[in-house]
């Protein structure tokens, strides 16, 4: 079973068949391996000395829960549910597929929720994607659907404590759903700004609305 080797990550597959194997098999496997090792080998050494192979060194796994760390954040643990991980041991990058039960947890309580179709995790932490709805749980159940924009993709910075979404569709509190362009705000909602040239920005409360 393919596995992350990088402190800032814990994952959990799930077996599609039984994982229990006797040591006399293990063993058995464990001799084939080396027999196909030496064998490659072998075969590599005749290969011309100019030629060159490049391997394909990403992990892939299938149905895992993937757990974040992340260095700039330490009081926080990110979660995630998905389809497919393919992660980069060069690049130190992970890209997530078909994100469900995402989740910010501090401590034992959920921040947010987060599903995505894709998400890319950077060297730094940060969380890249064209599309990713978020649920602000410990701040009034906010929902705010974020997308990218003019070629301009989500971020979720992890050093910052910030969203930076190129366009917002966003409800909660008392707001039907509303619009902002070029938003830059912290998770909380503590601090929120949005707009700029060529922005289309408006607030819809929920009092404006026909009955």
């Amino acid at each position: 079973m393919n596995s992350i080797s990088d402190p800032r990550y814990l994952t959990h597959c799930h077996a599609s068949h039984s994982t229990s194997v006797t040591i006399h098999g293990v063993l058995r496997l464990a001799l084939i391996a080396l027999a196909v090792v030496i064998t490659v080998l072998i075969g590599l050494s005749f290969l011309p000395e100019n030629s060159s192979t490049n391997p394909d060194t990403t992990i892939h796994l299938q149905e895992a829960r993937l757990s974040l760390y992340p260095e700039a954040d330490p009081d926080a643990i990110w979660h995630f549910d998905v389809a497919k991980v393919d992660y980069q041991p060069e690049s130190r990058e992970a890209d997530l597929y078909e994100v469900t039960n995402g989740a910010r947890m501090l401590g034992e309580e959920v921040d947010f929720t987060l599903v995505a179709d894709k998400i890319n995790i950077d060297q730094q932490d940060n969380l890249h994607g064209d599309t990713i709805f978020v649920q602000l749980v410990k701040e009034g159940d906010w929902n705010l659907d974020m997308y990218a924009h003019k070629n301009r993709q989500v971020l979720i910075d992890q050093n910052r404590g910030k969203f930076e979404v190129p366009l917002l569709l966003y409800r909660g509190s008392g707001i039907e759903e509303s619009r902002a362009e070029n938003v830059r705000m912290n998770f909380d909602l503590t601090e929120f700004e949005s707009g700029g040239p060529d922005t289309e920005n408006y607030d819809r409360f929920i009092d404006e609305v026909p009955q």
